[in-house]
């Protein structure tokens, strides 16, 4: 029951950090505590094996999840159940896995250690990702009659602005600039930034005549937008190809 009463709580816990609820310690300790309990009742007096996994992965996860994260609409609930039944899958699985392994066979409390080492430091990854992945979005940019499709990441440190016009300045890659400028027809303007750890320079800036960003289901357009172009090699290796200023967020 207490190794059942610590699987549950780390998996909660670990929903609760990975989905950024911020619920308080005494509602997850009390999810998993009456899941630990009804867990052992199922084990004492059900007979019926596939009785006792139904109850156990619907009815009691699904209780332990409302407990832990109180009401709250559909997506949401759906979103910490998901979490809570993969992060206990996580667990079981690394657990499984080092027993059968034979790395950690003489210890069982090493084995539940190690597996929660192992399921956090995956949690911490996959909590990264989303996170980085909720600022990357599909953007397209339009000058005169050129269109370009590419990835856009929301960079709050981004604070760049021409200090002529106050227009904000997104950073566009080289090799896509490459494509997308024309040297004969737009206008290009220096303009000076300063990076962190790096001496001043000057930025090739153009005026793209639209930019538009889909934010989930919407889209969003921007007129007359200042675009910079990056040194050569900046951009070319990343999961994007454009930095947003930070007030596009």
């Amino acid at each position: 029951m207490i190794q059942n009463f610590l699987m549950d709580f780390l998996a909660v816990a670990g929903a609760n950090l990975f989905l950024k609820r911020c619920r308080k310690m005494r509602w997850l300790l009390l999810g998993a505590a009456v899941s630990a309990v009804l867990g052992l009742c199922c084990i004492l007096l059900c007979r019926n094996y596939l009785l006792y996994c139904l109850l156990t992965h619907f009815l009691i996860n699904t209780l332990m999840t409302v407990i832990c994260f109180g009401r709250c609409d559909r997506r949401q609930f759906f979103e910490n159940w998901v979490a809570v039944y993969l992060v206990v899958l996580l667990l079981g699985g690394a657990l499984e896995w080092l027993q059968e392994s034979g790395i950690l066979s003489k210890s069982r409390g090493v084995a539940i250690a190690a597996a929660v080492t192992v399921t956090c430091g995956l949690l911490r990854y996959l909590g990264r990702r989303r996170a980085f992945g909720s600022h990357v979005r599909r953007a397209w940019l339009g000058k005169d009659a050129r269109r370009m499709a590419l990835s856009a990441y929301w960079d709050s440190g981004n604070q760049l602005r021409d200090p002529y016009t106050g227009q904000p300045i997104c950073i566009l890659s080289y090799s896509l600039a490459e494509k997308f400028v024309d040297q004969t027809k737009d206008r290009i303007r220096f303009v000076p930034y300063r990076a962190l750890g790096a001496e001043d320079g000057l930025l090739a800036v153009m005026d793209v005549d639209e930019m538009i960003l889909q934010d989930g289901r919407q889209m969003r357009r921007y007129e007359h937008m200042a675009v910079g172009i990056a040194q050569k090699g900046l951009l070319e290796d990343k999961e994007y190809d454009l930095i947003l200023h930070a007030s596009l967020g």
